[in-house]
């Protein structure tokens, strides 16, 4: 009896729609590379349109909090824009895909605003000194809370071996994340990104108090950040129940 052999063959395109998705596969990395830079962009467009209200000069004290939160907010957003890189390459679920696009585009884009304030107002973009301590001006020094080890050090933001703030990977936890491949790498990128997001919250709220930032344009960013992260909070720790993991303790 004979059979059909044409079902046992591979389609004829098929080798060409592997060879298509390998090299689209390879390429992610540098077309992630070249949307985040067109992000970044974007976002220093849009810090430089902004011009203060008042008569006065546009720019803070050196130990300002809008300079503080500029510069100590860009490092803890640069990390997470790096945790999302891994996820939106590595993770399995497309939700776990789509949430690390999101948080990817945005972070980027905010990236790009304070910057774009520090550079007018001639100030560096990495904290030249301890982080957090322009969140002292409520009678609290908050940079207590960070995790000051050497050990606990990592590299955030343009290559600056910094303290970790609160909510931050360790150099290890990220190492683990980008070794890790499938559903682990969704859970772990889920579990760092909630702690994460709720380890800069109050830096943000800090930041949205008039009685601490006189820079409108700083207040209404980083109320942008608290709506924009609280509901991906949300989001985190739902997927994260979904899939019977447990959530981080802060650090």
């Amino acid at each position: 009896m004979s059979t059909d052999a044409s079902t046992d063959r591979m389609p004829s395109d098929a080798p060409e729609r592997i060879d298509r998705r390998s090299s689209l596969q390879r390429q992610l990395p540098a077309l992630l590379v070249l949307g985040a830079v067109a992000l970044l962009l974007v976002g220093v467009a849009i810090g430089l349109m902004i011009r203060s209200g008042g008569g006065g000069t546009d720019r803070p004290a050196a130990d300002s909090a809008a300079v503080g939160f500029a510069q100590d907010m860009s490092t803890h957003h640069a990390q997470g824009v790096a945790m999302a890189k891994v996820a939106l390459t590595q993770a399995q679920s497309p939700e776990v895909r789509a949430l690390a696009y999101d948080i990817l585009t945005q972070q980027t884009n905010q990236i790009g605003q304070m910057q774009s304030w520090l550079s007018r107002w001639d100030y560096p973009t990495d904290n030249p000194g301890t982080a957090m301590t322009w969140m002292s001006a409520d009678g609290h020094d908050h940079s207590g809370s960070m995790g000051q080890m050497t050990s606990a050090q990592m590299t955030a933001g343009n290559g600056v071996s910094t303290p970790l703030m609160p909510g931050m990977a360790t150099a290890s936890d990220m190492a683990r994340l980008q070794s890790l491949r499938g559903d682990a790498v969704d859970i772990d990128f889920l579990q760092l990104m909630l702690r994460h997001h709720r380890g800069g919250l109050p830096m943000m709220e800090y930041a949205v108090d008039k009685d601490h930032v006189s820079e409108p344009y700083v207040r209404d960013l980083a109320q942008q950040m608290i709506n924009i992260q609280t509901n991906e909070a949300d989001t985190l720790a739902s997927m994260l129940a979904e899939r019977g993991a447990a959530q981080l303790p802060m650090n």
